[in-house]
């Protein structure tokens, strides 16, 4: 007699009053990590969210749980952000709004855990293909941005990247210092003139 195969029932939608817990401690995880960073206090995460401890770890078991989905839910945002920017008439300014974006998303971030960094190298992860497909997305805007001359030549994609994460994680949380630097960073300390090697001859 042949086994018989099994189907997995489909996954049931979360209840309305379970999916608003859950999207209230996810917008106040970023809040307060934001303010305090990704070690800040879980109780003070549900307090912000107007629910108790409890719902908090039904939801999310451990920090990293909630750490990852945060991360992954902003990469998401932000690839779909890319694409809605594609078709911005300015390709510079789109990449810069994209920039603006992404420290935005990021600034939470800073302390996080070293298991978390781990998962975002795995790539059997979830938050790894979010990530990857953010840095796909973005790639195709910087290339645009490249092609109209609004970048550079033989400037990296990843370069910028991580530029605005340092712009972000040297912030904290502070909009309005974050884009006087990303402003900076845009239009250059010294227009026209290249950076000096440290390592070259003294004068």
């Amino acid at each position: 007699m042949e086994p018989q195969e099994t189907t997995a029932p489909p996954a049931r939608p979360l209840r309305a009053d379970v999916r608003r817990n859950r999207e209230n401690l996810l917008a106040a995880a970023r809040e307060i990590f934001a303010a305090h960073g990704a070690e800040a206090s879980l109780e003070s995460v549900a307090e912000r969210a107007g629910v108790g401890i409890g719902t908090l770890y039904r939801h999310f078991p451990t920090r990293q749980d909630l750490l990852e989905t945060l991360l992954t839910d902003g990469y998401v945002q932000l690839g779909q952000r890319a694409d809605e920017l594609l078709d911005d008439p300015s390709p510079g300014a789109a990449l810069v709004a994209w920039l603006e974006a992404f420290i935005a998303q990021v600034t939470p971030f800073r302390g996080m855990a070293a298991s978390v960094m781990v998962t975002l190298r795995d790539e059997r992860s979830e938050l790894f293909h979010a990530c990857h497909a953010m840095r796909s997305s973005g790639a195709t805007l910087f290339a645009r941005a490249q092609e109209a001359g609004s970048v550079p030549p033989g400037t990296a994609f990843l370069d910028v990247l991580r530029l605005a994460g340092a712009i972000a994680m040297a912030t904290e949380g502070e909009p309005v210092v974050s884009g006087r630097l990303l402003d900076l960073a845009v239009r250059g300390v010294i227009p026209g003139s290249a950076a000096t090697s440290v390592t070259g001859p003294p004068h």
